[in-house]
């Protein structure tokens, strides 16, 4: 037993070599173990204290930009009538005593509206509006406050008197009014004022506009058919006013097409084409010899030439 333990425990000189070079590898890697941090900083602190604040700023301004967006909507929904595209009304226009109820559109743009308005106004005449105090002008959407405080002292709308006893009439069992039927009168289109045109049964005071800017454009009426060329103008509302009206043709204002330029050849009877070819054609062939040439540039049918030939002459 002793031997068995004496051979277990005792070592030849190459296994004593061994465990002093194991005991020394053991020895090296604890030193190291403990004095290697002193090769290694610790890990730096990272201050975030500088970023939090640009991400606060960041937020802040977009904030402030939503804001001001808010703002700027809200102010439009408030001055409707002061954005870039409609500058305050009440600023630039003309001032001048006016009837709204017969005002035509040109002095419209000569108070400050713009088309846009302009069209509300006539869509309200057209479907029978009408402007019977100041306070009717104030209640139209497309007027502004400040508008209507700058035109109010210029509106000039007539006071309607009340009938006498003598005009009315009733009806003995019903008791009803019945207004008096008015008389039929005889106007002549070239020479009437819109008040003169009011008085023809049927028609108003937008109608009397614009038939006094038909008028204008065509350089006076030469049959009073041209009035079914007004916005609906029909047959039936022809047929109501044909005996109260008479045209004097004689009246109208005729282009002399041998020198006349091309702006002046505008008609509403003529397209930009056939204008530029009735000009092109007389400086290639030399002036017209007769009004009927103008259908040689192929340009003005039969139909056109028939419209447009009264409000034509050669010098």
């Amino acid at each position: 037993m002793k031997q068995f333990i004496r051979d277990f425990l005792s070592f030849h000189r190459g296994e004593k070599r061994g465990i002093v070079i194991l005991l020394g590898i053991v020895i090296i890697l604890i030193l190291y173990l403990n004095y290697s941090y002193l090769f290694y900083s610790p890990p730096e602190k990272i201050d975030f204290t500088s970023f939090e604040k640009r991400i606060k700023s960041f937020n802040d301004s977009i904030r402030q930009e939503t804001d001001s967006i808010d703002d700027y909507n809200q102010s439009k929904r408030q001055n409707y009538f002061h954005t870039k595209e409609e500058k305050p009304l009440g600023i630039k226009g003309e001032r001048f005593m006016f009837n709204p109820n017969q005002l035509p559109d040109k002095d419209w743009k000569r108070l400050g509206f713009s088309e846009k308005q302009i069209k509300m106004l006539d869509n309200y005449q057209a479907k029978g509006g009408k402007y019977r105090t100041k306070a009717d002008v104030k209640k139209m959407y497309c007027i502004s406050d400040e508008m209507y405080k700058s035109l109010e002292p210029y509106i000039a709308i007539p006071e309607k008197k009340p009938d006498s006893l003598a005009t009315k009439r009733f009806v003995k069992d019903t008791a009803k009014y019945i207004p008096p039927k008015r008389e039929l009168v005889l106007v002549e289109l070239n020479s009437a004022d819109s008040l003169a045109l009011t008085k023809i049964r049927g028609i108003k005071a937008f109608y009397a506009k614009k038939i006094i800017e038909h008028r204008n454009e065509l350089g006076g009426y030469c049959r009073k058919e041209q009035l079914m060329e007004l916005w609906k103008f029909d047959q039936e509302k022809y047929d109501g006013v044909e005996k109260q009206v008479t045209v004097d043709a004689s009246a109208i204002k005729k282009i002399a097409i041998n020198s006349c330029t091309a702006k002046e050849l505008k008609h509403p009877y003529l397209t930009w084409n056939m204008v530029n070819g009735i000009i092109n054609y007389r400086s290639k062939h030399g002036k017209f010899t007769t009004i009927e040439d103008i259908k040689k540039t192929d340009l003005v049918d039969d139909e056109t030439y028939r419209k447009i030939v009264p409000y034509l002459k050669l010098d």
